[in-house]
């Protein structure tokens, strides 16, 4: 059993294709996933079969939910940054001033992001979690699958290699997204491998 918060609902539309329902309100009946890392390398066509029961879903179609899913969360990454840019520190000097707030961070590199500058925060975090303010201060810090050039255009900016966010209602789910997009990438990664390997 799992916290629904943690779970995706996906709905099968009239021609019986699966849709992630990232809002969790589109109407008809949905059925829920689990994006555990253990659970999405045991989903399978075979495990969608299950659905027949109560749905008329078209399969195969795993290997396309899962492309669908992705592409889903990768723009409502970008919906959620775009929207939440007023409240971001930009910048390893906005971000490293943010650290000494007492409030949660999420703190977010671009995966080009240079291993000095992962060093530097990773570091700054470290030592922030070690002092007096140790109970009242918690950063996660997350790499993108984006790139410098497209969380600059997402924020506003030509380039940023790392952003933090506050305390702030959608930081947990901005969190959680993320979270979910970096599970579905090596798969995706794998499935395409495969498709080139075996034509």
């Amino acid at each position: 059993m799992e916290d629904k918060a943690s779970l995706l609902r996906l709905v099968v539309d009239e021609e019986g294709v699966l849709w992630p329902d990232l809002s969790a309100k589109l109407p008809s009946r949905g059925v829920y996933l689990c994006l555990q890392e253990k659970c999405l390398k045991a989903m399978s066509d075979k495990r969608l079969q299950s659905l027949k029961r109560d749905f008329s879903p078209q399969l195969p179609q795993w290997d396309m939910l899962q492309q669908r899913l992705f592409d889903m969360l990768s723009q409502r990454l970008q919906q959620l940054l775009n929207g939440m840019r007023r409240s971001s520190a930009i910048g390893r000097d906005a971000v490293m001033h943010q650290m000494w707030d007492k409030k949660k961070l999420l703190i977010l590199f671009a995966a080009d992001a240079g291993d000095a500058l992962l060093r530097q925060v990773h570091d700054a975090v470290e030592k922030r979690g070690q002092g007096e303010m140790k109970s009242a201060m918690h950063a996660t810090v997350m790499v993108l699958l984006m790139d410098a050039k497209a969380l600059g255009l997402v924020l506003g900016r030509e380039k940023v290699s790392v952003v933090a966010f506050s305390e702030g209602n959608p930081l947990a789910k901005l969190q959680q997204i993320c979270v979910w997009q970096q599970r579905l990438a090596p798969m995706l990664a794998n499935n395409k491998e495969n498709k080139v390997t075996h034509g």
